[in-house]
Formats: structure tokens, C-alpha cells, sequence
């Protein structure tokens, strides 16, 4: 499903249709087109929530509840144990949702399965994993996000997982057997379900969501006896398509009974205009509709509201999220029932039940209606279908429940007078926690006030201790996290639990591993101790998680710099070696050559000797190649000397005085060493890119280190050169590096630039971090770019900056002050 232009609504209130500001997408898109002939499924069953239900006369068992839950409550005030723990560890459960929070149709599923599948006190630990499909979709994402679970849940394996929508369903299709084998499935939410769609798939079954329009239409025409037209309203994303289709061939059995016109792809204003234009005879079918043909996006109910305000005609829909302000209602898809479902066959799996056994449902649907838009268009709550319900009814709870309300203060009173008697009571031991009270405060500040995590746990694992560094590392709170599991809570940590019991045994303080983790794209390192806690009959210890990013950053720059410094020092021991015998070999070339060029006494009496001439022996030489085989030993050699030359100018320690340089020499230089550079050229060969140096004649020389600016142009080329390999240019054009210098008012401004993937704004914001490199490990230590920064805005007090999008290259400028830096 494509992230734009695509959303599906859950269902909301009529209250909350006209001021929330969420979309509420369901699971109209990612859906599989249903083959003919698909199997019947179970029929559709009704979850209703009780907080809908308002009518009177059904508050007549509220007092001898109240009463009996009146003692349960001052039974448990009393004798209960805070601090009590359960008996057995949870089951775990996992809800992997397509979407996230932000949408009304997830949180409303996701609070239906939490509630009744493990409401607090239950056995049951529903886990919640939101893929958030709507901003990415691909099968890279998908396989990174299953690398996380795996990663995530190595240690700890859910007994059941639950999936809302196609996304996940698909995910888990593709991911279920390697991520968590054998562990059954329930899906809700699932567009044009066949059983094709889980082929293969051992333990599966679900809900699907299923849509009404035919129902919702065939009451408006009963309701609406003059209307002789549905304007159908679908907005022409994916899913808006998918649900006009569908629709369309629902609505087909009222061909002829009534005209079915379709909104065009205008923007939202002209669509509106329309609305407001039309006639008694037509009434209105809202179906999805976010999206406008400029691609202008609000919420669904955002949408909706407007549609039904600029109408003059009755408006029906076929989503819950539209139900109310102007809109009559309809049978409609609600979030609510999707998650019941799904959560009663949860309980039926984790109860022993083999999921085979257990049909997949149709998702139902409710007849729902708005009491003022009811009384608006003169419809009867006496022709409504049987089982709707009108909501948003005006109810005075006082007038119709006084009996029961006087109760309730009477009781409400008892209450408190009951309180205040315990309140007394419980002076005492209140008086005798303050000074545990104010000691717990006081280890709290000091733990709260040191740099490291420090977790505190008991022999068993569970958590007794959690300072302020554990809230920020982890993002649980500590009253969340008190009493619990540390492999929960802070998984990073579990492999520690072996050295608690090792600590308490020796009584001496323990040393883990170096742990690693990765935090946007750095690494960073932790060390960890555990100290024993014995004292005062408590036995325990204490994890101490400290932060040496830094110290092991400032170790690895040193450990690189001495190497650097040694394949410098080499570099130009080398180049020393090198220099003698290709002086030889030059001057060897020299001589064959001149003892073979005609005019030379020695050579024409040397010639004369051997009965021929010079020429002749040039002529042979010709023939055979020598001379320009010779030629090319001298071309071969100077080239190399040439090498050697920019290796010893490059290896040689900068002076501490600028000078004035010559930034086309310098430039030539750069490329020329790329050129020639063996490890360079053997996975990026310069012989496959365009080089294109633009340096005007006139160009100021600044004054500058040149070795360092060398080293700068030199790592600047070699990104370009990587970031070109194996990419190709769109339009056809060749790799090109471009190479630019010209007057600015600061200097000299010098930019290399290439045309080559470029770079997105997650991995442009690092380019100059050290140690950050893109590059797979082991080949690149991440230095290059942050070498160049630090040379060109700390030894020559420049600027540097890097000017990147993605697909369109990426330029690298820098600026040399004309006046240098003493």
C-alpha cells in the first residue's frame, strides 16, 4: 500500500468525528484480490461495548453492586499486599499492528484485544509492535524490521501473535515460520480474504473486515422514498479505488431501482461546490474520501465533516470514523468488534484449542444513526433495521436515575466517613515509613545524581532499584519497573543476571563483558560491574552500566593516528629506496639512447667498426621495435618518478608557517595521486570517471599548509570516487567529478562535486562525525571526511560544508582565508 494517497478509518464517536485530528485508517489497502468461488466464512458477530448503551432503567442493579464492591474495596485496602507479586510469570502475547498509534482505527483495536484478552490482574502480557507502514512499505524495511524482532524477542518467545491489517498479515506469511515457528496467528483487518491468502501457514485464523454499503443504501432509499439518486463519494488513492469497486459491485442489485453517479477527481473546493448543488432527489453515500486530485490530505474525518456540512441533502456512510455532526449514519464498519474477536479466539488458542479448529469470521458490521440527524430528516427510530442504535441521544442521568443517584451519596458518605476512620488508623504506620521514607529519598538523589545506570535487583532477577540514567536509557519510569523482570525491562542487561549470583558468592565486586549498542548509526560502549548487596537481611546486587563511548573513540583516533604516522613514515622510506634505482634505470635509458643517435664521433667509429652505420642500426632498432620499446621505459619512469615525488611533497610533515599556493598545482597534485594510487585505482578507477578541473588563471593564492589542503582535495576524491562506484548517472550521463575554484568574499572557495547517489539527510548530518562511514566494516575507519573538517576550520580557519540530496549528487565546498592562519 503506498504511503500517500492511502489510509483506511476505524471507527470513532460522533463526538470525536468532528474534533479529532487523527486519521483513523482501518485496513482498506495491502489487500489481495478475492478469486471466485472463495469458501463461506462463519457469520459476522456483533461486539458492543457497554459505554454505548445509555438507556434508562438499566442502572436497577447498581446499589447491591455498589455495596458488594464497596467491602471487596475496603477488604483489599486492608489486607492487601503492595508490593505482592504474581505467583507464575505471564504469558506473552504479541500484537504486531500494520500502522501506529496515531490512528484511531489501531488504538481502538489495540485497547479491544488489551482489554479483554489481558486486562490488568490476567495472566497475559500483550506486547505491542507498530510497523508503521503508511511511511514505508518496502521489502528492505520489512526485512530490517524483521531482523529487530528477532533481535528484540531472542530471549523472550510470545505464545500467541495477533495482526491487524494486510501488512502484517503478509509480514508474518513471510516472516512467521523464520521469526517465532509454530506460534498460532490471529489476523483482523484483512481486505478480500481467501484462504489462498494464508496457504501454507500452520495455525492461523482471524476476522476480516467486511464492508455495507447495499444494506446502508437499501434503508436510505426505504427512509428517503423520493431520492432517485446516490451520489457515491470515494476520494482516488489506492484505497479509495479498491473501496469504489468493491462497492460498485455490492450497489449493482439497485441498478434500475435508483441512479448511482460517482464524484470525479477534482480538488476538495470544487467537490464541495458540487455537494452544495445538488437537488431533493439525490442523497448522498460517503465511502472513503481523504485525498483530493492535488493530492491534498486531511483527516477522514476532517473530510467527511465538510462533505456533510456543505450538503443540503441527507448524507449516509459506510465508516464509523463519519458518524456525526451532519452525517444520518448507516451499517458501519467499526474497530471495536475487530478486536473483540480477534482477542475471544486468543483466549480460545491459549486455552488449549487448536487454531485449525477455529473458522476464520467475516468482520461485522453496525447499523448506527445520529438522534439529531434523525429527527432532522423525519426517519422514525421505529423504522430503524432491528439492532440499531441511536447514539449522541440527549439523557438527563439525574431525571432518570434520582433513586439511584440518592443511593449512591448515601453511599458515597458511608465511604468517607469509613476513609477518615482508616486514615487514623493508618497514621501510625505512616509515621513510621517517614524516616524509611526520607533514607529512601536520600539514596535516591545520590543514585539519581550519578552519570552511570545503576539498577539495583534481587537474587531472582527482578528489579529493586532504578535510578534517573535507567529512565533516560530505557524510557520506563520506575514505578513501572520496580518488581519486574530485569530480561523485561532493560534486555540489554539480562546476560548479567550469572554474575549477580557470582558476586554474592565471592562478596567482591564482578567485571562483564564491554557491552555495544547503536544509537542513530554510532556505535557506543558501555562497560558493565556488579557489585554484591548484603546487608540488613537483603541479598542482592547492583549493575553499574557506565558510558565509555568517548574514552574508547579518543583510544581508537590514537591507535589510528600512530598508524597513519607509520604507513606515512614507510611512504617516504619507500619512496627513498624507489628513488636510486629508478635514477639508475632513467639514466641507463639515456645512455642506449644517445649511444645510438647518429653525428656522435664515438658511435659512427664504433659503427664503422662492425661494417655498418649508425642509421643501419637505428634503422634495425626501428624496425624491431627497440627504440620505441626504450621510449616507453623512459615515459614508464619518469611517470614514476613523478609518483615518487608527490609521495615524498605529501608524506612530509607540514610546516608551521602558511604560505602563499598555488591552488591549481595543488589541485593537479590531488588527481594525480588518486590517479596512481594502487588500493585507490583497485576498486575505484579513476580511468572510468571524468575528471573535470575548472580553475581560472587569475585565482588568488591564499595562504595555506599545502600538504594539508593536498590531504584534504586527496579525501575529498576519494569519497567522490566511492560514492560513483558502481552507481550510473541518470540521463546517461558518465561519473563525473568536478573540480572547482573561484574568488570568494571570504578567500578562495574550492569545491569538488560528483554525480552520484547522493546522500539523505540522516547520513548527511554525520558526514563529518568521526568514525562515521556508510562503507561495510573493515573498509573504512569513517576519518577521511572529519580529518578534512578539522584541517581546513581548525589549522586554517575556514568553513566547510557539504550540499546533498538523495539522486542528485553531492558537492563538498571549502574556503581558504587569502590571509592564512600564523
Amino acid at each position: 500500500m503506498p504511503a500517500s494517497r492511502h489510509a483506511q478509518p476505524g471507527r470513532s464517536r460522533a463526538s470525536e468525528s468532528t474534533t479529532g485530528t487523527d486519521a483513523s485508517p482501518g485496513c482498506e489497502g495491502d489487500h489481495d484480490p478475492a478469486p471466485a468461488g472463495a469458501e463461506p466464512m462463519e457469520a459476522p458477530v456483533t461486539a458492543r461495548t457497554a459505554s454505548r448503551k445509555s438507556r434508562p432503567g438499566t442502572l436497577s442493579w447498581l446499589l447491591p453492586t455498589l455495596l458488594l464492591g464497596g467491602c471487596a474495596l475496603l477488604g483489599a485496602i486492608t489486607f492487601a499486599d503492595p508490593y505482592a507479586l504474581p505467583a507464575t510469570p505471564p504469558v506473552q502475547a504479541l500484537l504486531i499492528n500494520s500502522y501506529d498509534q496515531r490512528m484511531r482505527w489501531v488504538r481502538e483495536l489495540t485497547a479491544e484485544v488489551e482489554a479483554e484478552l489481558a486486562p490488568p490482574g490476567g495472566n497475559v502480557l500483550l506486547r505491542v509492535e507498530n510497523m508503521d507502514t503508511k511511511a514505508v512499505h518496502d521489502d528492505t524495511y520489512f526485512a530490517a524490521y524483521a531482523a529487530m524482532l528477532r533481535t528484540k524477542y531472542a530471549t523472550v518467545r510470545p505464545t500467541l501473535l495477533l495482526c491487524s491489517d494486510d501488512h502484517a498479515l503478509n509480514f508474518l506469511r513471510r516472516y512467521r515460520d523464520t521469526l517465532f515457528p509454530g506460534v498460532p496467528v490471529v489476523f483482523g483487518g484483512a481486505n478480500n480474504f481467501t484462504p489462498a491468502r494464508v496457504q501454507g501457514m500452520s495455525g492461523v485464523t482471524g476476522v476480516t473486515e467486511e464492508h455495507y454499503p447495499y444494506e446502508t443504501a437499501h434503508f436510505l432509499l426505504r427512509a428517503h422514498p423520493g431520492v432517485e439518486e446516490i451520489f457515491v463519494i470515494n476520494d482516488y488513492t489506492e484505497s479509495g479505488r479498491s473501496t469504489a469497486a468493491e462497492m460498485a459491485e455490492t450497489l449493482r442489485p439497485l441498478e434500475g431501482r435508483v441512479r448511482l453517479r460517482w464524484n470525479s477527481d477534482v480538488p476538495l473546493d470544487d467537490l464541495l461546490r458540487q455537494v452544495a448543488a445538488l437537488g431533493p432527489e439525490t442523497a448522498i453515500l460517503l465511502g472513503v474520501y481523504y485525498s483530493d486530485a492535488s493530492e491534498r490530505t486531511s483527516t477522514y474525518e476532517e473530510a467527511g465533516l465538510r462533505i456533510a456540512t456543505a450538503a443540503r441533502v441527507p448524507v449516509y456512510c459506510v465508516m464509523g470514523f463519519n458518524l456525526g455532526g451532519s452525517v444520518v449514519g448507516g451499517k458501519l464498519v467499526t474497530g471495536q468488534s475487530q478486536g473483540h474477536i480477534m482477542a475471544e479466539m486468543g483466549r480460545r488458542i491459549l486455552a488449549g484449542e487448536d487454531p485449525a479448529s477455529i473458522t476464520v469470521r467475516r468482520g461485522p458490521g453496525e447499523f448506527l444513526f445520529d438522534y439529531a440527524q434523525l429527527r432532522r430528516w423525519r426517519i422514525s427510530e421505529a423504522s430503524l433495521p432491528p439492532g440499531s442504535e441511536v447514539v449522541e441521544r440527549p439523557f438527563s442521568v439525574y431525571s432518570a436515575h434520582a433513586r439511584e443517584i440518592h443511593v449512591i451519596a448515601a453511599f458515597v458518605a458511608a465511604m468517607i466517613v469509613t476513609i477518615a476512620a482508616l486514615a487514623v488508623v493508618m497514621r501510625r504506620r505512616a509515621r513510621t515509613e517517614a524516616e524509611l521514607r526520607k533514607l529512601r529519598n536520600l539514596l535516591g538523589n545520590i543514585l539519581d545524581s550519578m552519570p552511570s545506570v545503576v539498577v539495583g535487583v534481587s537474587p531472582e532477577g527482578r528489579i529493586i532499584q532504578w535510578n534517573r540514567q535507567a529512565v533516560l536509557m530505557t524510557g520506563v519510569s520506575p514505578s513501572a519497573a520496580l518488581g519486574r523482570n530485569l530480561e523485561e525491562v532493560f534486555p540489554r542487561l539480562a546476560p548479567q543476571l550469572p554474575r549477580v549470583r557470582e558476586a554474592l558468592d565471592r562478596q567482591t565486586p564482578v567485571h562483564g563483558e564491554r557491552l555495544t549498542r547503536t544509537d542513530n548509526g554510532a556505535p557506543h560502549y558501555e562497560d558493565v560491574t556488579v557489585f554484591p548487596l548484603a546487608a540488613n537481611g537483603m541479598e542482592g546486587a547492583v549493575i553499574r552500566l557506565d558510558d565509555v563511548t568517548e574514552r574508547e573513540r579518543v583510544r581508537e583516533m590514537m591507535i589510528q593516528t600512530e598508524r597513519m604516522l607509520s604507513v606515512g613514515g614507510l611512504a617516504a622510506g619507500m619512496a627513498h629506496e624507489i628513488n636510486n634505482p629508478l635514477g639508475g634505470i632513467l639514466q641507463a635509458v639515456q645512455n642506449v639512447l644517445r649511444r645510438i643517435e647518429p653525428g656522435r664521433a664515438a658511435n659512427d667509429e664504433a659503427a664503422r667498426a662492425m661494417g655498418c652505420t649508425v642509421e643501419q642500426v637505428r634503422d634495425y632498432l626501428e624496425r624491431r621495435g627497440v627504440l620505441r620499446m626504450a621510449a616507453g621505459v623512459r615515459e614508464a619512469g619518469l611517470r614514476a618518478a613523478r609518483i615518487v615525488a608527490n609521495m615524498l611533497n605529501f608524506s612530509r610533515r607540514s610546516t608551521s608557517s602558511h604560505m602563499e599556493c598555488d591552488i591549481g598545482a595543488l589541485v593537479a597534485t590531488a588527481v594525480d595521486l588518486a590517479a596512481n594510487d594502487y588500493s585507490f585505482r583497485k576498486n575505484h578507477d579513476f580511468r572510468r570517471l571524468r575528471v573535470d578541473v575548472q580553475i581560472p588563471p587569475d585565482l588568488p593564492k591564499p595562504a595555506c599548509l599545502a600538504t594539508e589542503v593536498e590531504q584534504v582535495l586527496l579525501n575529498l576524491l576519494r569519497n567522490a570516487a566511492q560514492a560513483l562506484a558502481g552507481f550510473i548517472p541518470p540521463n546517461g550521463a558518465p561519473p563525473t567529478i568536478t573540480v572547482r575554484a573561484e574568488p570568494h568574499p571570504d578567500g578562495v572557495a574550492i569545491s569538488v562535486s560528483d554525480n552520484g547517489p547522493g546522500m539523505p539527510p540522516e547520513v548527511r548530518a554525520g558526514v563529518f562525525d568521526p568514525f562515521y562511514t556508510t562503507r561495510p566494516p573493515g573498509e573504512g575507519t569513517g576519518l577521511g571526511l572529519s580529518v578534512a573538517f578539522f584541517i581546513i576550520t581548525q589549522n586554517h580557519k575556514g568553513t566547510f560544508a557539504v550540499v546533498s540530496e538523495p539522486g542528485q549528487g553531492a558537492t563538498f565546498t571549502f574556503t581558504l582565508p587569502l590571509g592564512g592562519t600564523s
